[in-house]
């Protein structure tokens, strides 16, 4: 089956194919469209990202909400620094201060 496009008599003139011919000027139009539309696309990433960017940054400035867990195990060791207690079974515990002191005194030799 065939569609209207090759029924013609002999009579008549082949007719003239379909976008046989490229349009220089509909070819213009879409490069110059898909550039536009492609800077439209960077432009606005650019944009969402310096948003986002800055109201992660306030976000860490302004709130210890990010460094919470970080900061409440940090306490948490500076406490068992200055503390006696066991490490396990056979190791002790002292506070920080004491231990230093005690590794100045041997290199001292007293």
């Amino acid at each position: 089956m065939t569609d209207a496009f090759h029924d013609h008599t002999h009579d008549e003139a082949p007719q003239e194919a379909h976008a046989e011919v490229a349009s220089p000027k509909a070819m213009g139009i879409t490069l110059i469209l898909m550039v536009l539309g492609v800077l439209a696309v960077i432009i606005i990433l650019v944009a969402y990202f310096d948003s986002f960017m800055s109201n992660y940054r306030a976000e860490i400035d302004e709130t210890s909400a990010l460094s919470a867990p970080t900061w409440e195990e940090k306490q948490a060791v500076l406490a068992k620094l200055d503390t006696y207690g066991w490490v396990d079974a056979e190791t002790a515990r002292q506070p920080l201060e004491l231990a230093m002191d005690q590794v100045i005194a041997e290199y001292n030799g007293n």
